[in-house]
């Protein structure tokens, strides 16, 4: 009985042959179970594991690869990105300016989405990915397990789909698991020391994190900054707690989002998306409008595979539609259907045939703007809600090129990549 004088949900009376069970009265508490000296209870709705092809697949064998390297391909040093640059190159034109240089003169312009209430809501919302560091201290050695972790490692053959779970359970709007090309991989870090990742870290988990439509679709004012400093902090969450998971699982995990290596060839290797015109992963559910953070590890789970289809289409679409290039402030987004082996500074990264994006001049721009510009995300047609009809244009130019130009012209009626008003981007989170 309990205080209330009702039955319990299993009652064994003195005499009974067997136990009184209520299921209906049934809390799930599991008393009963760990009582239970013979494990004769077996919870409602317990089922055995079943091995789907899903859970036991192998990796992809085909080795299809939507890019193209050039043979004579050497290693990028994380000191000569435009991000390194602004604090190690003299030369470079915006030495020693952030992208905030330029935000108290935009403030004293009294122009809506440039206040310093918005500005500051930018800055802050880095504090978690600035603090990786912190929270993740050199000494530590993350080619290791951790050393609290079980002696046995966990060898499930559920091990890919469960980390895979996990990532979501964090944060992650979609993952994809790649062997590592150590191509991929930055020779050194943004003071030219050695990365040295040793040769057992063999795979990279990859995640897409979804930025809010309607905040990007502010850009380039700050209130469209602030989407993307969330967007990398909730990177540097999920990627702490996934690599935490694995290290305790007794493998070694080691966490990165823009350093350690090249982010989007990885996420294309991943099954994530492809490469579009503005150098920017385009995924099928959120278009370019996702920050992608990685674990490196050595746990044997299986690696996704491109999809062939998907990024054959984005690359067609890309070669006619030119809407990023178009509403770039800066005009750093090239024109035309001509891929290169190289771009124009010490920032591009040589040896794969792409539309190579300038960034020294959309960094310029960035610092004369006082944050960070996304109008290449903001107006790029594949940047839409995921819903039924988003879904329906994806399919669309995957299996009929013909449309392209026509949803383009439709994208372009319908008013979409157009800038939001910022103001009525802040009344409407406050409405939430």
């Amino acid at each position: 009985m309990d205080v209330h004088g009702d039955p319990s949900p299993l009652t064994f009376n003195e005499g009974d042959t067997a136990p009184k069970i209520y299921q209906d009265d049934c809390t799930q508490c599991m008393m009963c179970v760990r009582a239970c000296p013979l494990d004769a209870i077996i919870p409602s709705g317990t089922k055995k594991r079943k091995e789907t092809k899903h859970l036991t697949k192998k990796d992809p064998e085909d080795g299809y690869v939507p890019y193209e390297v050039s043979e004579d391909w050497e290693d990028f040093s994380e000191a000569d990105t435009i991000f390194a640059r602004v604090h190690n190159d003299s030369e470079f034109k915006n030495y020693q300016q952030n992208e905030w240089h330029g935000a108290d003169a935009m403030i004293s312009k009294n122009i809506p989405g440039y206040g310093k209430f918005e500005h500051d809501m930018s800055s802050a919302g880095w504090t978690l990915y600035d603090s990786r560091r912190n929270i993740n201290p050199k000494k530590t050695d993350f080619t290791k397990p951790d050393p609290s972790s079980s002696d046995i490692k966990d060898k499930s053959p559920t091990l890919t789909r469960d980390i895979k779970r996990a990532a979501r359970f964090y944060g992650a709007s979609h993952v994809g698991v790649a062997k590592i090309d150590r191509r991929w991989l930055y020779s050194s870090n943004r003071e030219r020391e050695e990365y040295n990742i040793p040769e057992t870290i063999n795979r990279v988990i990859v995640m897409a994190v979804e930025m809010d439509y309607e905040g990007i679709a502010t850009s380039p004012a700050f209130t469209s900054a602030a989407n993307t400093a969330l967007g990398y902090s909730q990177m540097a969450f999920i990627e702490i707690e996934l690599s935490a998971l694995i290290r305790k699982l007794g493998y070694s995990a080691i966490p990165c989002g823009n350093d350690m290596s090249l982010s989007v060839p990885q996420a294309v290797d991943a099954g994530l998306g492809m490469i579009g015109r503005h150098g920017i992963l385009i995924t099928k559910k959120y278009g370019p409008r996702v920050r992608i953070a990685k674990v490196l590890t050595d746990m044997p789970i299986h690696a996704d595979r491109p999809d062939k289809k998907f990024c054959e289409s984005v690359t067609r679409f890309c070669e006619v539609c030119e809407k990023c290039a178009t509403t770039c402030p800066s005009q750093s987004i090239p024109y035309g259907k001509t891929l290169t082996w190289k771009g124009e500074t010490r920032s591009n990264i040589p040896g794969v045939k792409k539309w190579y994006v300038n960034p020294e001049t959309c960094y310029n721009f960035w610092v004369e703007n006082g944050s960070e510009c996304s109008n290449c995300i903001r107006s790029c047609p594949y940047n839409k809600k995921n819903n039924f009809f988003h879904r329906i244009i994806v399919w669309v130019t995957k299996n009929f090129s013909w449309m392209d130009r026509i949803i383009i012209k439709m994208d372009d009626l319908m008013g979409y990549g157009k800038q939001k008003d910022p103001q009525k981007y802040l009344d409407s989170i406050e409405k939430q």
